[in-house]
C-alpha cells in the first residue's frame, strides 16, 4: 500500500488516513519516527499501556503530612461546592 503526503514548510506531514486506521493512531496519540538499513522511514504508533508506567513514582514523596492533603481536598472540595450555587 502506498500512499503519499507534501512536506509542509514546519516539516510537517499528514499521515493518511488509511494509514492511520491501519496502524491503530488516533488523534492526539503520539508515534516514533525510525530510518532502518535501507533508508527507509518507520513509523509506529506509540501506545502506553499501565505495565509501561507502573512504579514510576514508586520512590516519590509527595510533600506535606496526610492531613494536610486532607484539607486541601476540603477547601478544593468547598470552593467546588460554592460555585455551584
Amino acid at each position: 500500500m502506498k500512499k503519499y503526503s507534501t512536506v509542509t514548510r514546519k516539516g510537517q506531514v499528514t499521515i493518511p488516513m488509511i494509514i492511520r486506521e491501519k496502524l491503530d493512531i488516533d488523534y492526539g496519540e503520539k508515534v516514533e519516527f525510525a530510518v532502518n538499513e535501507h533508508n527507509e522511514v518507520v513509523i509506529r504508533p506509540v501506545k502506553v499501556s499501565l505495565d509501561d508506567i507502573y512504579g514510576v513514582l514508586k520512590n516519590h514523596k509527595p510533600a506535606g503530612t496526610h492531613e494536610d492533603h486532607r484539607r486541601l481536598a476540603r477547601d478544593w472540595a468547598g470552593e467546588k461546592g460554592s460555585k455551584r450555587g
